[in-house]
């Protein structure tokens, strides 16, 4: 009976079944189509909007990972000009929009016409990705579980299978300038620090520096992503472990044939991407 009575209000009403049906799906969609298709996944972006979409979801996928907290930057070399790369002004990650990426060149200087800050560590970014052409993004980022590892007595080792892709070492960075006339610190602000910093990296996918953070490298943002939220696991895995007695780790042989079964970071950059869509409102 009750079914009949619904169904005369729905024959009753001006829209009918049809148009009721629709009304719901238009209220419905802004929230389900409308990041349809957004961050997909991209080894290789062609063209500089494509890769300054990516390192916003980057940007955003870190923050909410994590790996980045109001600090920590994340850049992509330009696939349009290997000479300079792109990176967002000094803000917040979890805030970065298209309109906040500035374009760098590998000495560091802004070429992006614009009145806003720049980090003051992209010098970090610039020194790497001249050293390394084989690199096509870095990230700078100061995860707490990496920053504890860094002043310990802990050395870093391999304890997991994402782990595994550091098999060719971890390098530990601890030559800050105090001395000099207008040095930062444990900041890395000048061309100088840039190539100590990308010198201790050689050829390394991760390097450590103490007190501070990590400095990550990769062919592409999703590798990049996914190499720092592997390294910062790890970490944590291996410090955790570190309470319970002896450390069982992956031997170099056995971590290199590992990395191998890895395969590309698809399955995870498709899982944050979600995460991202369901954390932040303004990426659907």
């Amino acid at each position: 009976m009750r079914g009949k009575k619904w169904m005369a209000v729905l024959r009753s009403n001006r829209l009918g079944f049809v148009g009721v049906v629709m009304v719901a799906l238009l209220m419905v969609s802004p929230l389900v189509t409308a990041s349809y298709g957004q961050g997909a996944f991209n080894q290789s972006p062609k063209t500089a909007a494509e890769a300054i979409d990516q390192l916003v979801w980057a940007n955003r996928i870190l923050a909410n990972e994590g790996i980045f907290d109001f600090l920590g930057h994340i850049s992509v070399r330009n696939p349009e000009n290997s000479k300079t790369f792109f990176i967002s002004r000094a803000i917040a990650p979890e805030t970065v929009t298209k309109s906040d990426i500035l374009e760098v060149d590998l000495e560091g200087n802004v070429v992006t016409k614009t009145q806003f800050r720049p980090y003051s560590e992209r010098i970090i970014h610039a020194g790497i990705l001249k050293a390394r052409p084989d690199v096509n993004s870095v990230i700078h980022a100061h995860p707490i579980p990496v920053v504890t590892l860094s002043v310990s007595e802990v050395p870093f080792r391999i304890v997991s299978h994402p782990g595994s892709i550091f098999y060719e070492g971890v390098p530990f960075y601890d030559e800050y300038d105090f001395t000099s006339p207008g040095n930062t610190g444990m900041l890395v602000t000048t061309k100088e620090e840039g190539e100590r910093v990308a010198k201790t990296l050689g050829k390394s996918t991760a390097m450590i520096m103490r007190g501070h953070g990590c400095n990550v490298v990769g062919k592409s943002v999703p590798d990049t992503v996914r190499t720092a939220i592997s390294l910062r696991d790890n970490v944590v895995i291996l410090l955790g472990a570190q309470q319970f007695g002896k450390v069982k780790t992956v031997p170099y042989e056995e971590a290199k044939a590992a990395a191998k079964a890895l395969g590309n970071a698809e399955r995870g950059w498709n899982a944050w991407v979600n995460r991202v869509k369901i954390a932040m409102p303004d990426m659907r």
